[in-house]
């Protein structure tokens, strides 16, 4: 396929953008976000589609970096369940105080898709498709600051 690029200037846009991108998901999905607010997650119909990536394969996986787990905490119950019911595919990490200065955010997936907002206070943001070389500093990015968060979820699982 052809690479295709969209600078998106409204939070409309940019939702519907988020919605391209996780609906293109096959393999794995990267979020960097301040606190996943202004990606809506806790949507019926993106949560259905997060539901519908991670169910249809269990080698499927979602890593999320959040500066700030609170509002998933107190704000996204039906993500929330959505992460325990499939705990063993989605990792959840805070950043390290150092870098929550960091005011951009990106939802990546599968190394050629991607939605970055360039700053959080603003919905001006970028939807690239299928361009794995213009996708992957983004990629390299989110690995490093993978690397220095620390994880942030305490799930109650309880069973027999």
């Amino acid at each position: 396929m052809n690479p295709s690029y969209q600078l998106l200037t409204s939070e409309a846009g940019y939702r519907r953008a988020c919605d391209t991108v996780l609906g293109r998901a096959e393999r794995e999905l990267l979020i960097f976000d301040r606190d996943l607010r202004s990606l809506q997650l806790d949507d019926h119909t993106r949560l259905q589609s997060l539901s519908d990536f991670l169910a249809s394969d269990r080698l499927r996986r979602i890593r999320i970096v959040l500066h700030d787990p609170g509002p998933l905490h107190r704000q996204a119950p039906r993500l929330m369940q959505l992460i325990a019911r499939f705990s063993h595919m989605v990792d959840v990490r805070q950043s390290p105080d150092n870098l929550r200065h960091l005011a951009d955010s990106h939802l990546l997936a599968d190394d050629a898709h991607a939605v970055r907002r360039f700053h959080i206070e603003q919905p001006r943001s970028a939807l690239v498709i299928d361009d794995p070389a213009y996708v992957h500093p983004w990629r390299q990015r989110f690995e490093e600051l993978w690397e220095l968060s620390h994880p942030c979820l305490q799930l109650n699982t309880t069973g027999l």
